[in-house]
């Protein structure tokens, strides 16, 4: 290449840079507000509140009590890298701030109109500083209360590509709502009000007690059932709640960890104490916790994301280790098994061929009670919850004059949708899970779940028409307290949730109340179906509805099954379109033919 063709090298202008680095730093509103608040809290406020106009694009405003920002130092605030938190590199090391960089307000004030009013509390007058779109500020004084206020209006007014791809405000104001929850948990001895178009979402009492904090978002009924962790180690120490394993979710929005007062996320971290779970709660479910790791500044460095989320401990998976076994210490407390032992199970009556035909959805709260707490008593360790120590005996089905030893295996297979499933005969049940079948060509194992799960979608589907969703009325209503970011979603979503069959109405700051739910949700039932599908993926509406009530009504893991139940199950699986995985994806039916089974015991075939 010549020397005319070659592209010269040339320093950016001050605009270009800036809009650049805003992008780093300003990813959306809600980016915004994580920033001011943390600022706010690098200031030791006490008192903060957002409020928040058109999903943050309109208006964003903090407001604080903290120590405010000096006359002379008030514009030098939105300079780029102009810090008071840290002065040499060496104290990237040792970083107790949850700000450092000094990129926030210029990052912000290149892609917004920004004011911020600032009064020092010893100080008579306060500054006004004004600055648009990486512009020079204009000082000015004025009166304000002590501590900062923060105005960000028109957010990516001069960058409209950025504008453009951000999702709509409810969406963004969701996000926002996920971000202050996060930040009010990880700092419970401040006090936060978030405040969504002029209504009040969001208030915690800010008295260092963070059960009271837990209560006041997720609301009082989860606070109570948290169970508390505390333990420490070299250099660290851990407390928060995590919670019993009657209690999960579809996602993750309620595990909150938070590193010396900075919520982050960690992958290792959060699949250890996953794990713990792993053995005690549904498949695709999720645990809440909220644990706060307080740890020398030297053992981690926060210095590794644009946006302060990502953090990289030393010795992070021994760390891993010895959280998951503070959680397996938490688990094994008799509070964590409370509702096993509270009362007195009645042994389960056995379900005749023709109850089976009236009311196959398996639901049997006392079973999966007594399955959890038998797992929890065990004691085993993390390591050890994947083994079985103990090969469970199986159950042999007597043979009736339903279901003669043999006679149906000479049947031949059905075809559904263009799949394959034998006619099989129930010969067993293994830890209380899988069913073990016999066809004519080998041995098929069958999860219980995920195979009446289908049964259950596929039932539903030829019961629901296009018209509206059939509903049944609640009586008495069901009342229901979600959290913030919950609430946002069902606010956003009430035509089509009525479409469906949910009628829900306000009854306070957070407050619903639930009178109907579409027919075929289980009864007890309604409010977990409510949130996973207000916290579900982007399926359409009425898909993502239908394996909802799929799967909260199928059968659960760890349920004892009668013979009779088993081949119920069997005879339904046979005549499905898709009998082979559940509406999820995930596989219902491994078959081991009998080649498979010959070369696993040196057999020659017959």
């Amino acid at each position: 290449m010549t020397g005319e063709l070659c592209p010269r090298i040339a320093i950016l202008d001050a605009d270009t840079a800036n809009q650049i680095a805003a992008g780093e730093v300003v990813e959306r509103p809600a980016s915004v507000v994580k920033e001011l608040v943390e600022n706010s809290l690098d200031a030791a406020a006490r008192h903060i509140t957002i409020e928040v106009k058109g999903g943050g694009l309109t208006l964003i405003r903090v407001r604080d009590d903290g120590w405010g920002i000096n006359r002379e130092d008030a514009a030098l605030a939105f300079a780029r890298h102009a810090t008071s938190k840290i002065r040499r590199a060496a104290d990237l090391w040792g970083i107790t701030t949850l700000g450092f960089r000094g990129e926030a307000l210029p990052s912000i004030a290149a892609v917004a109109r920004v004011e911020m009013d600032t009064r020092p509390p010893g100080e008579t007058a306060g500054t006004r500083v004004r600055i648009a779109g990486g512009g020079e500020p204009e000082v000015t004084a004025i009166g304000c209360p002590p501590g900062t206020t923060v105005t960000v209006t028109d957010l990516f007014y001069n960058t409209p590509a950025r504008r453009q791809y951000l999702k709509k405000p409810a969406n963004e104001a969701r996000a926002i709502v996920a971000a202050v929850e996060k930040l009010a948990l990880a700092h419970p001895e401040v006090a936060f009000s978030l405040h969504l178009e002029g209504r009040r979402l969001l208030s915690t009492p800010g008295n260092g007690d963070l059960q009271a904090v837990v209560a006041a978002l997720y609301g009082l009924e989860t606070g109570r059932e948290l169970l508390p962790l505390a333990g420490d180690g070299a250099g660290w120490t851990m407390k928060g709640f995590i919670s019993p394993p009657w209690l999960h979710r579809a996602g993750r929005s309620q595990q909150v960890l938070t590193v010396n007062g900075r919520y982050i996320f960690n992958r290792v971290l959060t699949r250890a104490v996953e794990e713990c779970y792993q053995a005690v709660i549904p498949s695709g479910r999720h645990p809440l916790f909220i644990l706060q790791l307080a740890i020398d500044p030297r053992l981690v460095d926060v210095n590794v994301h644009p946006a302060k989320l990502e953090v990289r401990f030393q010795q992070e998976y021994e760390l891993a280790r010895q959280v998951a076994a503070l959680v397996n210490r938490a688990l094994h407390t008799p509070r964590a098994v409370t509702p096993v032992t509270a009362g007195r199970l009645e042994g389960r009556k056995a379900t005749g061929p023709v109850a089976l035909q009236q009311d196959f959805s398996f639901q049997r709260k006392e079973e999966e009670a007594r399955f959890w707490g038998e797992y929890i008593l065990r004691e085993r360790p993390l390591a050890e919850e994947k083994r079985v120590d103990k090969v469970e005996e199986v159950q042999k089905v007597k043979p009736d004059k339903e279901i003669d030893a043999r006679s149906d295996l000479k049947t031949e297979p059905v075809e559904a949708g263009g799949q394959v499933l034998p006619t099989l005969r129930a010969i067993g049940q293994l830890l209380n899970t899988y069913i073990l079948a016999e066809g004519k060509d080998g041995l098929y194992i069958i999860d219980q779940h995920a195979a009446h799960e289908r049964c259950r979608f596929e039932s539903l589907q030829k019961r629901v028409n296009s018209g509206r969703w059939p509903a049944q009325m609640l009586e008495p209503p069901l009342t229901l307290h979600l959290a913030p970011a919950m609430t946002v979603k069902l606010i956003d979503q009430i035509v089509t949730l009525r479409e469906l069959g949910f009628i829900v109405e306000t009854f306070g700051t957070n407050s619903f109340l639930l009178r109907s739910v579409p027919l075929g949700v289980p009864q007890g039932k309604e409010r977990e179906v409510l949130e996973d599908f207000l916290t579900g993926d982007n399926l359409p509406a009425g898909e993502r509805l239908l394996k909802l009530i799929a799967c909260h009504g199928a059968i659960k893991a760890g349920a004892p099954l009668s013979g009779a139940e088993m081949q119920k199950l069997l005879d339904e699986l046979q005549g499905l379109s898709q009998p082979y995985t559940c509406p999820h994806g995930r596989p219902a039916v491994v078959h081991l033919d009998q080649a498979t089974l010959a070369r696993y015991f040196h057999r020659p075939l017959a």
